[in-house]
């Protein structure tokens, strides 16, 4: 047996992945039976909240659960199938204790997108963007969506942007 030669290996599939590729990391959006995408570049973190550990803030848009302390920073929390439409965390028939917050920075601050689960990570071109026409979705949500892929299935990828949902906070 020969001994394996580490330098063969690589950790990363960026050699395989062409320029033209950007990733995304994908989450169910069970609402809607589809899946979420947001773009790698705009994210700070993936980390695991759990929901009594979020501190209410009164007179708040109802898609804000709260506060939450993560490095000692305080990290705004958003329901972010609340703010697309679907039903408030705490209003599920069954809802869970603890969710994945997806990181995003806003200025010198840092916001929680709340989702049930993270899946994978996947690579598009960002050419491929398909629009979104106004059969898919309701005109109010819309904006929240840059477009979609189409996986090999099919199936499609809604392509969040996130500039709208921090642009929701401040409004």
């Amino acid at each position: 047996m020969s001994p394996v030669k580490w330098g063969q290996f690589r950790l990363d599939n960026s050699s395989q992945q062409s320029e033209d590729q950007q990733r995304f990391l994908k989450f169910p959006l069970h609402h809607a039976k589809a899946n979420g995408l947001v773009p790698l570049a705009d994210l700070r973190g993936v980390i695991q909240v759990v929901l009594s550990e979020i501190l209410p803030v009164p007179q708040v848009a109802e898609f804000l659960l709260g506060i939450w302390n993560w490095r000692q920073e305080a990290v705004w929390i958003l329901d972010l199938g609340c703010l697309l439409g679907a039903t408030h965390w705490y209003r599920q028939e069954s809802v869970r204790n603890s969710g994945m917050a997806i990181l995003v920075p806003v200025k010198n601050h840092m916001v929680g997108l709340l989702v049930e689960q993270v899946s994978t990570i996947e690579t598009y071109n960002p050419e491929q963007l398909l629009p979104i026409s106004p059969s898919m979705l309701p005109e109010q949500w819309r904006s929240f969506w840059l477009g979609y892929f189409l996986d090999s299935q099919g199936n499609a990828l809604m392509l969040l942007n996130t500039n709208t949902v921090i642009q929701a906070l401040q409004g």
